[in-house]
């Protein structure tokens, strides 16, 4: 609606002035049309660098670019031709209704601006320490990718402890915990799957488990409770139950597909060392405030016997480690197929085993003989003699990147806590640990996802100032004009950090698409406050009287643009609604950055244009009076 806002203000004013009803429709959309043509463009230029970015910024934000970008040139060509032409048979008969609120505003606007003029210094300071201090006390806080959505779903993960013999002590544990949820007001229906985790539950993954069981729970949609309070609701029924409860409070987490939390691979060669290193980092993790469902990796590893053969030993009867393991190796592997037995329905293999093989004990393996050599003569040698059999733990999976083992250390972040913030912080802690050479940490948790995103929000935030610059530069054949408007975009951050720190929400990826969306439309405002100057200047107008008439007849225009906006973006901001989360961030944004933005471009881009337009008023002065004389 801006465009048509501008050229419709802009007419109406012309005919209140006396021009007929068609001259003051082509004047009036004629002064406009390099105005919000430019306009238009800066704000569909921010969207462009995004066919330059990749990853998940591109999938999440190329439809939203491109429907507002169609939208704004279609708003365009219905300003410059539809509103001109309406306009044109609509406007026989103005009367002027005056607002008084707006022309109180208009005439004080139009009084302060002079005395604004001659104390630009204390403007630029005042702009300045609040463009800093905001930015920094926002960024402190931390980043995260996306915030967390309340929805009608929730996952819960149940884990029955390790002396688990039966599933049915799972099924009746499972029973009395829906038992005791189900008498929650707001919670609908409940349905659970033994084995697995809740991402089983969405079809990502399965487990044979019987010791863990996975809950899928559906709220009702009129829920007096948010998720999270729902959670704490549920931990406090279940907490003196002999099991352990993991509660999701949304399953609808875009996060949920992607490496949620904090995650690290710890790489190296040795599996042992791995181990050792990794529990090293689980309780490195325990220290870290904001953590919690801590994992280092070799929790779920099974217990084995290890047969550790003395070398020294070994040769001495002219034996070799691999010779061992041959040995041991051929006692106990599994019988293989001796023959098949074909039915009508189905083949069935036939297997042959030796009676001693089904009771194997660890006496058993140490008496076992191999042949070796004492001097000349064969000697039957024990296995318990050469080598030692130890109790010891294996991973359940060997997990190789690049050629290189590894093992995944992770733990999530608690509510309340901000990704980036915790993970610089686990970050300090891990990095001051000492690795055996050969060795080292990978991190790819979320808030490597995060600083990823953010690196192409940036790389969009930069194309898109220059792309605007550029515009600006081709429509005024000038540097310095556009140059004078790009000082709106401090305005428009400031307003827009303002508004994060004032809900107390974090600098997100979609708050920061906000920021780019503010940056395109912010210099709407200067471009037709600097344009608007510019004409009356060319008309022979005195620099500072063009600025305090410019000021006070685009006053109006320019505050009912921002309110459209504003309005407009009202309902998103307020976060009515299921999912309505996700997009609050960017309207905050954006209508803290709008509202900030605009008050102080009424003041700040006529202090700016004086300031870099002071030599050229001298020097007007100085031909006047040359030829005056």
């Amino acid at each position: 609606m801006d465009n048509s806002i501008v050229v419709i203000e802009n007419i109406y004013r012309l005919r209140n002035e006396g021009y007929s009803v068609k001259d003051a429709a082509i004047k009036g959309a004629g002064q406009m049309v390099g105005a919000i043509t430019a306009s238009t463009l800066t704000t569909v230029c921010v969207f462009l660098p995004i066919v330059f970015t990749s990853g998940i910024t591109k999938q999440l934000f190329t439809d939203m670019g491109l429907t507002i970008a169609f939208s704004l040139l279609a708003s365009l060509i219905v300003a410059i031709t539809f509103v001109p032409m309406v306009a044109s048979k609509t406007f026989n008969r103005v009367t002027e209704k005056e607002n008084r609120l707006i022309s109180i505003l208009s005439e004080k606007y139009a009084a302060t601006l002079p005395s604004v003029l001659k104390h630009k210094g204390i403007v630029f300071v005042v702009v300045l320490v609040l463009f800093v201090g905001s930015t920094l006390l926002a960024v402190s806080k931390g980043f995260s990718f996306i915030p967390e959505m309340d929805s009608t779903q929730m996952t819960m993960t149940l884990t029955m402890p390790e002396d688990t013999e039966t599933l049915s002590q799972t099924a009746d544990m499972s029973d009395e915990v829906i038992d005791r949820i189900l008498e929650i007001d707001d919670i609908e229906t409940i349905g659970a799957l033994v084995g697995g985790s809740s991402m089983s539950m969405l079809g990502l993954g399965s487990d044979d488990s019987f010791d863990t069981v996975s809950f899928y729970i559906e709220c009702k949609e009129d829920k007096e409770h948010t998720n999270n309070e729902i959670a704490d609701m549920i931990l406090e029924k279940t907490s003196d139950l002999d099991c352990e409860i993991s509660v999701s409070a949304s399953s609808m987490d875009m996060s949920a597909l992607m490496t949620a939390g904090v995650s690290m691979q710890i790489q190296g060669k040795d599996l042992d060392t791995l181990e050792e290193l990794a529990i090293s980092v689980g309780e490195k993790l325990s220290e870290v405030d904001g953590l919690e469902e801590i994992d280092n990796g070799v929790e779920d590893a099974t217990p084995e016997y290890r047969i550790v053969v003395d070398k020294d030993k070994a040769a001495q009867y002219g034996l070799t480690v691999a010779q061992v393991f041959q040995k041991v190796q051929a006692s106990l592997a599994e019988a293989s197929s001796a023959t098949t037995l074909t039915t009508a329905n189905q083949d069935y293999s036939v297997y042959v085993k030796d009676e001693e093989q089904e009771a194997y004990t660890i006496d058993d393996i140490k008496n076992m003989t191999i042949e070796g050599k004492e001097g000349e003569e064969n000697v039957d040698v024990k296995i318990g003699k050469i080598a030692e059999v130890e109790d010891a733990y294996s991973l359940s999976t060997i997990s190789r990147f690049n050629q290189t083992r590894f093992i995944t250390v992770g733990a999530q972040i608690k509510d309340g806590y901000v990704t980036t913030a915790v993970s610089n912080d686990v970050k300090k802690v891990v990095d001051n640990m000492d690795l055996p050479d050969g060795y080292s940490i990978e991190y790819n948790g979320e808030n490597e996802t995060v600083m990823e995103a953010m690196g192409q929000v940036m790389l969009m935030m930069i194309l898109a100032i220059a792309f605007m610059y550029l515009i600006m530069v081709a429509q005024f054949q000038s540097l310095k004009s556009p140059f004078i408007i790009m000082f709106t975009l401090p305005l428009a951050f400031t307003g827009g950090f303002a508004a994060l720190i004032l809900t107390g929400n974090d600098v997100s990826i979609i708050a920061m698409i906000g920021m780019v969306m503010l940056a395109g439309i912010i210099v709407n405002n200067g471009i037709v406050f600097v344009d608007s100057i510019n004409q009356l200047r060319e008309e022979g107008m005195d620099m500072e009287e063009a600025i305090v008439i410019t000021g006070k007849n685009r006053l109006r225009p320019i505050v009912m643009t921002a309110l459209t906006t504003i309005l407009g973006l009202l309902p998103m901001a307020i976060g009515a609604g299921m999912g309505a989360d996700m997009a609050q961030p960017m309207a905050l944004v954006v209508i803290g950055g709008l509202t900030y933005g605009t008050l102080l471009t009424l003041i700040v881009v006529p202090c700016i244009y004086a300031a870099f337009n002071k030599k050229r008023k001298n020097k007007q002065v100085e031909e006047e009076e040359v030829e005056s004389l």
